[in-house]
Formats: C-alpha cells, structure tokens, sequence
C-alpha cells in the first residue's frame, strides 16, 4: 500500500510496530518516526504489548462472585442491585475515573495486527519456553489471542496514568479481554491486586491477579466482559474480595457496547 498522507500518516505506527507494512511503505514512515515523538512512543508501548502477550495467563472469575455488585467504585454509596443507577451515580463514577488522571485512546484492530501478533506470540513462546509444558501453554495463548485481535470487533486500548499504565485487547463478540499493566507497585503478602468489570450493574471480579513481576501486572486474560465500560484495579486482601474494598488505582475507559436492536425500538 501508498504511504498515507498528512495526519493519516499517524495511525501506520500500529501495523509499523507489528512489522505489517511494506518495505517501502516501512522506509518513507521511519523518516516521519524520526521527527514524531509521539509515533515512536507509540511503536514502542505496541511492541512491548505485543511482546508481553507471550506470557499471558488465563484467569476465569471465581463462580461464587457472579452476582456481586457494587454501585460505584470511588466513594460512592452501594445501591442495591435491583435499582437503576441514575445520573449522579454515573457522574460519581466518572469524576472517579477523571480523578486518577487517566486518559485513553481505542482503534479498530486490523487483521494485520492478528497475524503479526500472533506469529510474535509464537515466536516468543519458542524462545522462551523449554520445557513441553511452557510451550503448549504459548501455543495455546497464540491461539487466543489469534481469535481475540482478528475478531471484527476487536480493540486495543492504552490508558495512561501519573504513575502507573495499562493496555487493553478486548473483543465483545468473544467476551473476553487481555489486560496489561505497568508500573505498578508491589503489595504485601496480606494483599492480592484484583481486576473487575465494571458496568451499570456495579463491579464483577474478572479475577484475582497477585502481586506484580518487578512492576508488571499480567497479561491476563479474563472473560465475561459483557456490557462493562470500565476495567478497573484494586488492591484486596490476599486470595481477593467478593466486591472492591478501595479506591481503584488503575481504571480504564472501554468503548461502549453497541446497542441492541431491541433496545433501540
């Protein structure tokens, strides 16, 4: 493909970064990298997510945890489940989000960004692991993540904080998202980070995540996204909570599931 043009120029860092461009289209964006700091930033925080992907652990949430809620997740009254949750519930949350400092972009993933990434996974797993065990686990995260990214309505969110950052791939029609995180702080052996979904329900567990591996949090895979429009990280007492028990200190912003045909008569 012709090198786009102007400010389009811009969203080749992706596929650049995942090695999916032409080698001539791969020579005329390394001479705008060279004077685009935010592209290069960018082709760095893809490769290392695509990187980290190798080592991903699957996590269901615990079956005893299904029908938890919780309202709103900072300094917000629980409501009872049975209620809607109203405008100034959702303003709370989202002064709540506003408050940590985070902000977010999302993209279409682009069936580029399948292939490449999951020939990376693979070849990572192949690198990395010896052992028979090590390597059937990296061949099955490439097939999920393979099923994941080249889903029609797979996403890949960044979300950037004043400490801490995390990346997001998620596709609703598969229900499942691969969560990333760094710069995180250790915990304490009486505490555990845990991931929820959260969503006009309240907060679901997507499951309990430990302690971090020199910073790093994940990747993690968790399933039952559903309608949640925020992933949101606490930090629990050991073996984790059937609902947060403090402020969150990592909330990112998903895209909005697409309305139902029902829902829209």
């Amino acid at each position: 493909m012709r090198m786009a043009a102007n400010a389009e120029i811009h969203t080749l860092a992706t596929p650049y970064a995942l090695h999916a461009l032409s080698d001539e289209d791969v020579e005329l964006f390394e001479q705008h990298l060279a004077e685009c700091a935010a592209c290069q930033a960018e082709v760095d925080e893809i490769r290392e997510t695509a990187t980290r992907l190798g080592t991903a652990a699957a996590v269901v949430p615990p079956s005893e945890l299904k029908a938890d809620v919780m309202r709103r997740v900072a300094h917000v009254r629980p409501l009872p489940p049975t209620e809607d949750v109203d405008d100034g519930d959702r303003r709370a949350l989202e002064a709540g989000v506003r408050r940590r400092g985070w902000r977010r972009w999302w993209g279409p993933a682009a069936t580029g960004l399948a292939a490449a990434m999951t020939a990376g996974v693979i070849m990572l797993g192949v690198q990395l692991n010896e052992t028979r065990d090590d390597l059937e686990r990296a061949e099955q995260l490439a097939t999920q993540v393979e099923e994941l990214v080249a889903a029609p309505d797979a996403e890949m969110i960044h979300a950037d904080g004043d400490a801490a950052a995390g990346t997001v791939v998620m596709a609703r029609s598969l229900n499942t998202a691969v969560v990333l995180a760094r710069d995180m702080d250790p915990v304490s052996a009486e505490e555990t980070y845990q991931m929820w979904f959260i969503g006009d329900d309240g907060a679901r567990s997507a499951g309990v995540l430990g302690d971090t591996d020199d910073g790093q949090l994940g990747p993690v895979t968790a399933h039952g996204l559903d309608d949640a429009e925020h992933i949101g990280i606490t930090v629990e007492p050991a073996g984790g909570s059937e609902q947060p028990t403090t402020d969150p200190v990592m909330v990112i912003d998903l895209p909005t599931a697409p309305s139902s045909p029902s829902s829209s008569r």
